[in-house]
C-alpha cells in the first residue's frame, strides 16, 4: 500500500510522473515513430538487395554522425525556448528559433562541401565494393536534404522547448507516412518512376523533411502565434547565435561522437566480412527502434530541467530528473525481457523477401550480438537521463568531454585492435560498448550529484540556488 501511496503522491505533485509523462509520450512516439522510418527503410532495401541493405547502416550512420553535429547543436535551441518560458519571457521565443534556422544554412553549405570527398571515404574503408558502391549514393543524397532535415529539427524546438510536443508528434507523424509511400515508389519503381534503388531511399528521405520544414513554417507563423511569440521577427540576432553556438555546439559534439563511435565500430565490423556487417546491422535496427523511445524521454528532461531552472526552482527540475529516472528504468525491464525472451521476433522482418537477409546465415549471429546489448542497456540509460538532465542547465562542455575520450579510448581504438589487430571477431567488438557506456553513465550521475547544475542558465536571468 506505501508503494502504491508513494506512486499516486508522485505522480500528482510538480515535477512528477503526470508532468514528465505529458510531455515524453509524445515525444517518445515522435522518436519512436522516427525509428520506425529508418527501420522501414532497412526493411524495404534488405527486400531490394542484399548489398544495399549491407551499406544502408554504415552510410546511414556516416551521414547521422556528420549532420548530427549541427543538428543537435542547433536543436539545443529547445532548451533557450524552455528557460524563456520559465522565465515566463514569450516575445524572445519566436526570434531565438528563427536564428537557428538561418544556422542550418551554414550547416548545410559545409555538409555539401564535405559529399565531395565521398568517393575516397568509402572506397577506401574496405569494404567490398559492390557495398561501397551503394553507400556512395546514399551517403551523397542524403547531404544535398542536408539544410531541410537541420532546418526541420531546428524549428520543431519552438514546440518542444513549450512542452508542446502533440504538435511535433503530428508532424513527425505526417513526415513518416510520406517518407514510407515514397521508399515504395521510389526504391523498386512503382506509378511509372523510374527504379533508384538505395538512392530512392535517401530521395524519400529528403523528400519528407521538406514536407516537415513547411509544416512547421505555416504552423509557427500563424497570427496567434506571431502576437504572442513574435514568430514574424525575422530579423538576424548574431549575439544570441553565439550564444546558442556556446551552448548548442558542445551538445552537437556529444551526439556527433556518440555517433561516429559506433559509425566506425560497425566499419571496423565490415571488415571482417559481409556476413558479420549484415548480422550486426540486423540486431543494430532491432535494437534502435526499441531504445529510441528513450531519446524522447531524454528530451522532455531536458525541456523539465530548463523550465524550472528559468522559474529558479532548482528543487522542483530535481524531482523531474527523478521521475524521468524511475520510468525510463521501467521501460528498460520490459527491454530486457523482450531481448532476452524474444529477440527472434525482433529480428523477423529481416526473413522475408526473395532477396531479403538470410536469417539462416546471420540469424544466429544477430541473436547473440543483440543479447549482448542487454549489459548496455543497464547502464546507457542512466548516461542518457543524468546527462539530459545536465545539459538542459547548459552543462553541455561537460559531457562533450567526456564522450569525446570515451569515443576515442574506450570504443574506437580498442575496437580497432581487437578486429583489425588481433581478428577476435565481432562478438568481442561489442563488448567494449559495455565499458563505453559504464563509464559515461558513471562521470554524468557524479556531474549530476555535484549540484552544479543548479547554479547554471542559458538565458540572462538572476541564478537563485534552490
Amino acid at each position: 500500500m506505501n508503494i502504491l501511496k508513494n506512486i499516486k503522491r508522485r505522480y500528482n505533485i510538480r515535477g512528477g510522473y503526470k508532468e514528465f509523462l505529458k510531455i515524453a509520450i509524445p515525444l517518445c512516439v515522435s522518436v519512436g515513430v522516427s525509428s520506425f522510418q529508418l527501420f522501414a527503410d532497412r526493411i524495404f532495401l534488405s527486400y531490394y538487395s542484399q548489398a544495399s541493405y549491407a551499406a544502408s547502416v554504415p552510410a546511414g550512420c556516416c551521414i547521422n554522425g556528420l549532420v548530427s553535429l549541427f543538428l543537435y547543436t542547433l536543436a539545443y535551441v529547445d532548451v533557450f525556448v524552455a528557460q524563456y518560458c520559465g522565465k515566463k519571457e514569450y516575445r524572445s521565443i519566436g526570434p531565438a528559433v528563427w536564428q537557428s534556422v538561418y544556422l542550418s544554412v551554414v550547416a548545410a553549405f559545409v555538409i555539401l562541401v564535405f559529399s565531395l570527398f565521398t568517393e575516397q571515404i568509402f572506397t577506401n574503408i574496405g569494404h567490398p565494393n559492390v557495398v561501397a558502391l551503394e553507400e556512395i549514393k546514399y551517403f551523397k543524397m542524403l547531404c544535398y536534404g542536408s539544410f531541410f532535415a537541420i532546418a526541420a529539427t531546428s524549428l520543431s524546438g519552438f514546440y518542444t522547448g513549450m512542452g508542446k510536443t502533440r504538435v511535433v508528434l503530428c508532424v513527425t507523424a505526417c513526415s513518416v507516412i510520406s517518407n514510407i509511400i515514397l521508399d515504395f515508389v521510389l526504391i523498386f519503381g512503382k506509378f511509372g518512376f523510374p527504379e533508384m534503388g538505395i538512392t530512392g531511399a535517401a530521395l524519400a528521405t529528403n523528400i519528407s523533411f521538406v514536407i516537415t520544414f513547411i509544416t512547421y513554417v505555416f504552423l509557427i507563423v500563424r497570427k496567434k502565434n506571431k502576437n504572442i511569440y513574435n514568430t514574424r521577427q525575422l530579423q538576424p540576432d548574431f549575439t544570441f547565435m553565439k550564444r546558442l553556438l556556446k551552448y548548442g555546439f558542445p551538445n552537437g559534439v556529444t551526439v556527433f561522437f556518440d555517433v561516429i563511435a559506433f559509425s566506425i565500430l560497425m566499419i571496423i565490423i565490415g571488415t571482417i566480412g559481409v556476413s558479420e556487417l549484415t548480422a550486426s546491422n540486423v540486431a543494430c535496427s532491432a535494437y534502435h527502434i526499441l531504445f529510441m523511445p528513450i531519446v524522447g524521454g531524454n528530451i522532455a528532461t531536458s525541456v523539465i530541467v530548463g523550465n524550472y531552472l528559468g522559474k529558479n526552482e532548482a528543487s522542483v527540475a530535481q524531482i523531474g530528473v527523478s521521475s524521468a529516472f524511475q520510468i525510463v528504468y521501467s521501460y528498460v525491464a520490459i527491454l530486457m525481457f523482450v531481448i532476452m525472451l524474444l529477440p527472434s521476433l525482433l529480428i523477423a522482418p529481416f526473413s522475408f523477401g526473395a532477396q531479403a537477409v538470410s536469417i539462416d546465415t546471420v540469424g544466429h549471429m544477430a541473436v547473440n550480438i543483440l543479447r549482448l546489448f542487454v549489459v548496455y542497456l543497464i547502464f546507457d540509460p542512466a548516461y542518457n537521463v543524468f546527462s539530459s538532465a545536465i545539459k538542459g542547465a547548459g552543462d553541455t562542455a561537460f559531457v562533450a568531454k567526456r564522450i569525446i575520450f570515451a569515443s576515442i579510448f574506450l570504443m574506437i581504438i580498442p575496437t580497432y585492435l581487437i578486429v583489425v589487430v588481433f581478428k577476435l571477431g565481432a562478438y568481442a567488438a561489442w563488448i567494449f560498448a559495455w565499458v563505453y557506456s559504464i563509464f559515461l553513465a558513471s562521470s554524468c550521475y557524479l556531474r549530476y550529484k555535484s549540484n552544479k547544475w543548479k547554479k547554471m542558465r542559458v538565458v540572462e536571468m538572476d541564478v537563485i540556488d534552490g
